[in-house]
């Protein structure tokens, strides 16, 4: 009888063991496809292109009617070169400190001598190809600077539509009022996300010192990589400098994948459903927030996994201390029966013959 107990509890330790190493595996499996799932959003990772650790990735999405005009951009700019300096931060030799990048979209008409198109054109200033970097299928990115005000950089879409072919470097086009010379051309991302989001008019990108730009309106999106030697000094400089408005949202995208920033994404998930916000996201913004909520549904299953794991790990031990229990007990009774016959033989009286 006991040795078949013995046998049923050695299977269910087996059998436990098994279903922990599963469990184990499942969560690591789950880890991993986090991880890439934040990866894979290359204009999320800026801040660990420029600087690894050190520096830390902004956004900041106006809602309309309170987007920031150009000329404000450079007194923004001279107010966070000071706060850098104030905190005892240098740039390196030759190099920069920080960089941002501000963006809005509007819709334009372009045409070449082959055909025409509406245009969803992206106009920019800073350095927006830094953060934002479509896989080059010719040329190079559009680079910030009066020289290259009549430059354009479109997407694949754009220029099968107005040229009829990819490698049309140099090829000009006319948008809105201006004209322009195409610098470069990308590839349109692929996969389901990014099809809702990115959507299916084609796109170019052209500077804010370009003709076509007085169509643009107000700004839209500001983004900034800074240094951030102390969890959220980064964020605090870009919210006091930039000063955003009451509806405003203000991102800091390279920390949004990590374990503390999604398990608080976690806690307020419930809520996502009925906020309210004027502002209107671009559409890399939109694809990145896809991406926090699934990152976050992939920590929740590791989280249920672990706890599972956890649990039949209690099990197990309590299992394992049973047959350990009771062979203590009668150990114990085993010493305490030989002490009392050990006491009782001391102790018995002695009968000597007269």
């Amino acid at each position: 009888m006991m040795m078949k107990l013995h046998k049923k509890m050695r299977l269910a330790l087996i059998l436990s063991a098994a279903a922990l190493a599963l469990l184990l595996c499942a969560a690591g499996i789950l880890g991993i496809l986090r991880r890439q799932t934040a990866d894979a959003l290359t204009d999320q990772q800026a801040a660990r292109r420029w600087n690894g650790r050190g520096a830390s990735q902004i956004s900041g999405f106006f809602a309309e009617g309170e987007g920031d005009v150009p000329g404000r951009i450079y007194s923004l700019t001279a107010a966070v070169d000071r706060a850098m300096t104030d905190a005892s931060l240098e740039s390196p030799a030759g190099g920069r400190l920080w960089y941002c990048a501000y963006s809005t979209e509007t819709d334009m008409y372009a045409r070449t001598e082959r055909d025409s198109a509406n245009l969803r054109v992206t106009v920019f200033g800073g350095e927006y190809f830094y953060i934002h970097r479509p896989e080059i299928l010719s040329g190079s990115y559009l680079s910030p600077g009066g020289e290259n005000a009549g430059y354009v950089f479109l997407d694949e879409r754009a220029a099968w539509k107005l040229f009829g072919a990819l490698h049309v470097v140099g090829m000009p086009v006319t948008i809105g009022e201006g004209e322009y010379i195409v610098c470069g051309v990308g590839k349109v991302p692929a996969g389901t996300v990014y099809d809702d989001a990115y959507g299916e008019i084609p796109r170019a990108y052209i500077l804010f010192d370009s003709p076509a730009a007085k169509y643009a309106g107000e700004i839209a999106v500001y983004e900034a990589v800074l240094p951030n030697p102390v969890d959220g000094f980064a964020r605090d400089v870009f919210e006091t400098h930039f000063a955003p408005g009451d509806d405003a949202v203000v991102v800091e995208n390279s920390s949004r994948f990590t374990v503390p920033a999604l398990w608080e994404y976690i806690t307020h998930m419930d809520t996502l459903g009925v906020r309210v916000s004027p502002v209107t996201y671009p559409w890399w913004e939109n694809v990145a927030q896809v991406a926090q909520y699934r990152c976050a549904s992939l920590l929740m299953a590791e989280i249920v996994l672990l706890s599972l794991a956890v649990l039949l790990c209690l099990v197990w031990i309590g299992i394992a201390w049973k047959p350990a229990g009771d062979a203590i007990g009668r150990g114990a009774r085993s010493m305490k029966e030989h002490t009392e016959e050990t006491y009782n033989r001391l102790t018995r009286p002695k009968h000597t013959s007269e």
